[in-house]
This record gives structure tokens, C-alpha cells and sequence, in this order.
């Protein structure tokens, strides 16, 4: 088997904030209840999926959550 060498992330330039997991979790939360609403055919429920969505991606905007990858 080949030697991958280190494969730690510790050390690199990659940044992260609390902001940024919370917004991915607020994101694929909307996601999956937009999933449950077409499957279960609630028209509330997906649109209370589309608007936790919406919060989700104001929460990126507002937290510049694209700075971290810099």
C-alpha cells in the first residue's frame, strides 16, 4: 500500500468559525425538510423548509463563511 505521508490538516492555511458550521447545519437542515415535505406532499413544510433555507443563506452572506477558505 502506498505511503500517503501525513494527511493531518494541523498547520495549513485552512480557517474555520462556529458561524460557518452553524450556517452548514441551518442549510442541510432546510434541506432535508424540504426532502420529508415532497415526500409527505406538504406545501407548508416546504415552504417552511425554502424559508429556514433562505435564513441559512443570509447567515453565510452575513458571516462571510466563503472568507474561510483564505
Amino acid at each position: 500500500m502506498a505511503d500517503l505521508g501525513d494527511t493531518s490538516m494541523a498547520g495549513t492555511a485552512h480557517k474555520h468559525k462556529l458561524t460557518s458550521w452553524i450556517t452548514v447545519a441551518v442549510l442541510i437542515l432546510s434541506s432535508v425538510v424540504i426532502g420529508v415535505a415532497f415526500v409527505v406532499q406538504s406545501i407548508p413544510m416546504g415552504i417552511v423548509g425554502v424559508v429556514v433555507g433562505v435564513i441559512g443563506v443570509v447567515l453565510g452572506i452575513t458571516g462571510k463563511i466563503m472568507d474561510d477558505a483564505h
